[in-house]
């Protein structure tokens, strides 16, 4: 029964220490940039809070799956992070694209978990 309970507690200790290190490993915005429909600039800013603000509600997103292809892309939004920079276009009902200067589309899209904040944080509201 001890050996059994000990088994059991090293693994919850093992699978603690593993989840506490896959923490959030996002790269950090350096500047971000965004557009609404009209292609106005609505937010240019590299202020430090507000970029890991910005930053934290992109990154909340999942894979898009029974998508379909006639998105209405309206916005476009400019990243930069020390990798280096990428524009996404988004709807306003918070599914995204990545674009790449120079290179074809992907065609993965992904779904912003908290896109109205996101969009209001970058006044494309």
């Amino acid at each position: 029964m001890k050996k059994n309970l000990t088994l059991k507690s090293t693994f919850l200790i093992v699978t603690a220490i593993i989840l506490t290190a896959c923490g959030s490993d996002a790269p950090q915005f350096t500047h971000f940039k965004a557009f609404d429909e009209r292609f106005t600039t609505v937010i240019d800013t590299s202020e430090a809070e507000k970029l890991k603000k910005l930053a934290e509600l992109f990154y909340d997103q999942q894979p898009a799956t029974g998508t379909q292809a006639d998105l209405d892309f309206q916005y476009l939004i400019d990243i930069t992070t020390q990798e280096g920079s990428a524009r996404y276009r988004c709807t306003k009902t918070g599914y995204c694209q990545l674009r790449t200067e120079g290179v074809k589309m992907q065609k993965e899209i992904f779904y912003l978990e908290r896109h109205r904040e996101l969009y209001e944080e970058a006044k494309l509201n």
